[in-house]
């Protein structure tokens, strides 16, 4: 963890990025008290993804082929890998960052041809504050 600091909780967002359609979207946002609640909110909302996007009608398949795998794909093994949730929930303990990602075609505007790549970001980050000394223990120069 940062010297000098602490602690006070744990950021969670699920963000849409398209550079091709010149866009970002925050699809939601929480704040949580721990890493295995912030792993929690974040698995939800991985499932909730992945049912968003399966549920857009399948007329894609070629665009999603030069993709190792579809976006809820991705989603749905990452809230099933228990040893890299302890991995992430370890290293949020830390003070670390982490995050799921994964690309694809525009499935739910339907930009046509497959042109226009969706950027899906689920990622958490500590919310630091610093450790005050306390009052009347700091050293002053009283020159």
């Amino acid at each position: 963890m940062s010297a000098g600091r602490s602690v006070d909780g744990y950021h969670c967002e699920v963000v849409a990025r398209s550079p091709d359609a010149a866009g970002e979207w925050y699809l939601a946002t929480t704040c949580a008290d721990t890493p295995d609640d912030a792993l929690d909110w974040l698995h939800r909302q991985a499932v909730r993804l992945a049912d968003v996007l399966d549920a857009a009608p399948d007329d894609q398949a070629e665009e999603q082929r030069q993709y190792a795998a579809p976006v809820p794909t991705v989603f749905r093994e990452w809230t099933t890998d228990t040893e890299f949730r302890a991995v992430q929930c370890a290293a949020l303990a830390d003070g670390h960052p982490i995050s799921a990602n994964a690309r694809g075609p525009d499935r739910v505007c339907g930009a046509g041809a497959g042109d226009v790549e969706v950027l899906y970001s689920l990622a958490a980050r500590p919310i630091l504050r610093p450790v005050l000394a306390p009052f009347g223990s700091s050293s002053v120069d009283h020159r």
